[in-house]
């Protein structure tokens, strides 16, 4: 039960937009459960793309709400150029999963960087490489970013990724909740949007501006972005996002068997 945020292009809107973001810790959308307590404050975590786009890297992770915090604020101060990528994670902890900062997101393995949102149960149950070195402490986030990467190693040269990720997702036999993550080599940017339930809160949304493309859990205001144009990305989908000036793919998967 988190918040995610993806900004793929360089745009002199990515501070403004990461800080409206940073709210979402304090007034995000929850899950229509009862007891819940407000907000999305167990954990942030941001990742950027290297200067060359060969690779995601780690601009820190942390506990606690990014709102108001001088922590984020640090954090997106350190990012002196516009990022080609940027990935910002707000954390509302599964009640299985512990509140630690090796539980915090972004994931990150080689060139790869991966945020989720949705409670997987039984994530040990998925096929991993046995090289993969889980760095958590029981985050089913880890597993299933490790299950994709599992996928796309044993693919051949010059796969087609985003086919590799929506055939992966498809064959996940587990229960969840949702599956919805943004994934990144730090040259493209993938997005899986697949859920079981809770429509409103795990529909994400995706805006295409001149010079970027930004993808949102909930609707981001700013008096730069017209709320009218922001778009919902359909559950059972895959969004890749890649080129300059930003281009966006969609693509179907497969929904799960004995579901509409």
């Amino acid at each position: 039960m988190c918040r995610l945020l993806g900004i793929y292009g360089q745009t002199d809107l990515w501070r403004e937009i990461a800080l409206e973001f940073s709210k979402q810790a304090e007034n995000g959308d929850l899950p229509p459960e009862q007891g819940l307590e407000p907000g999305h404050k167990d954990g942030w975590g941001m990742a950027a793309s290297s200067r060359n786009k060969k690779a995601m890297f780690p601009v820190t992770r942390q506990l606690g709400s990014a709102y108001n915090s001088s922590s984020y604020l640090e954090a997106i101060d350190s990012l002196a150029d516009r990022p080609d990528i940027l990935l910002c994670h707000l954390r509302k902890a599964s009640d299985n999963i512990p509140i630690t900062l090796s539980n915090t997101h972004p994931f990150f393995h080689e060139y790869w960087a991966l945020t989720h949102n949705g409670t997987i149960y039984q994530p040990e149950s998925l096929p991993r490489n046995p090289t993969l070195k889980l760095t958590s402490n029981g985050s089913d986030t880890e597993l299933f970013f490790h299950y994709l990467l599992t996928k796309i190693m044993e693919a051949a040269i010059n796969p087609k990724i985003s086919q590799i990720i929506a055939d992966a997702v498809t064959g996940i036999n587990t229960d969840y909740t949702a599956l919805n993550s943004m994934l990144s080599n730090g040259k493209e940017l993938y997005v899986i949007s697949r859920y079981q339930q809770w429509d409103e809160y795990y529909t994400l949304h995706y805006y295409e501006h001149s010079d970027c493309v930004i993808i949102s859990s909930q609707i981001i205001e700013s008096r730069h972005l017209n709320p009218l144009n922001w778009n919902k990305l359909p559950n059972n989908s895959l969004l890749r996002v890649h080129r300059s000036p930003p281009e966006i793919e969609k693509i179907q998967i497969k929904k799960p068997a004995g579901r509409i």
